[in-house]
């Protein structure tokens, strides 16, 4: 399978560098300044490798084939679109232009993008992806970035079938070490997994960072009921429940589902929040921004949702 990786970011470069140390034929999309760059000196990347009950620390130089335009002639298998979630709206149009027949894998934080897939792209051309078990950030020369091991990357068709295609890139997936998991209602999925990436930016900068979350009880329970808003608006946008927390997890009181959220800010999750709050200070914006003016559209009220709105300038 012949695959191009559309976005050069943390989450792109990550799954691209996977997949070809898997032995895939893996080409990076990047922007015309960073070819030579690419070319001649590649990628370094600093990771956290918490997969398999281990826990690697290191460093590599990842020096991926590269392409500075993309074109129907180039004759990709499959494209994997990872871009920002304010990127989406150039992205989709290009893509679908120049895509040819391959494949197209959406992967990454979507709101209301999948309408303008709809526009652009005939019906079943793609299926949707989230990377649940990575993050990171941009740092001085390169990228960092961790594996999780109890998390999954998350796949599935968008009418919840389970496809040929998500089968066989599953298999694929697995054998990169980046734990698939197929599920059924990805549409509903993303849509939840976007209202934790467009809260926790302000979260955690009006915490002062992820290790002074842990103990702020106040805020915990303020981040809980912002999240209880979020849910609210999903479910009048026809959201169902999906397998995620802590949303799975909110008929809990209070006291209990702070002490779970805790629980799961461990040292290297504290490390790559913080890592990860470093680049992006527009796309975090747009996306708090994005799921506030849904709810007035809607006429949800999401007065705690809204209070983290001024922290969102970090």
């Amino acid at each position: 399978m012949k695959i191009l990786i559309f976005g050069a970011g943390v989450i792109g470069t990550t799954y691209a560098w996977q997949l070809a140390e898997a032995g895939f034929d893996v080409t990076l999309f990047v922007r015309k300044l960073r070819m030579v760059r690419y070319a001649n000196s590649g990628q370094a990347i600093t990771y956290s490798d918490l997969r398999k009950g281990k826990s690697e620390y290191g460093n590599t130089v990842f020096r991926p084939q590269v392409v500075e335009a993309l074109n129907p002639k180039q004759d990709f298998d499959l494209i994997i679109v990872s871009v920002r979630s304010n990127q989406w709206h150039d992205a989709i149009p290009y893509v679908a232009k120049n895509s040819g027949n391959a494949h197209i894998l959406f992967l990454g934080n979507i709101w209301n993008e999948l309408q303008l897939a709809d526009k652009h792209l005939p019906k079943g051309r793609y299926f949707l992806c989230f990377p649940n078990m990575v993050m990171g950030g941009h740092i001085e020369n390169g990228i960092s970035t961790y594996l999780f091991g109890n998390e999954n990357t998350m796949l599935g068709e968008p009418d919840g079938k389970v496809s040929e295609r998500v089968q066989k890139f599953a298999g694929i997936l697995e054998r990169a070490g980046m734990q698939p998991r197929i599920y059924n209602k990805m549409r509903d999925y993303l849509r939840m997994r976007y209202l934790l990436s467009a809260i926790t930016p302000g979260l955690l900068s009006k915490a002062g960072g992820a290790r002074l979350l842990s103990g702020n009880k106040t805020l915990l329970t303020q981040y809980i009921i912002a999240l209880k808003e979020g849910q609210k608006l999903c479910r009048k946008m026809g959201v169902g429940k999906v397998p995620l927390f802590p949303f799975n997890r909110m008929f809990l009181p209070a006291f209990l589902l702070r002490r779970m959220i805790t629980a799961r800010l461990t040292d290297d999750v504290q490390a790559a929040l913080d890592t990860h709050m470093k680049h992006g200070e527009a796309e975090k914006k747009k996306q708090h921004e994005n799921v506030l003016v849904t709810g007035k559209k809607m006429k949800v009220s999401m007065p705690y949702w809204a209070s983290f709105e001024k922290y969102m300038d970090f």
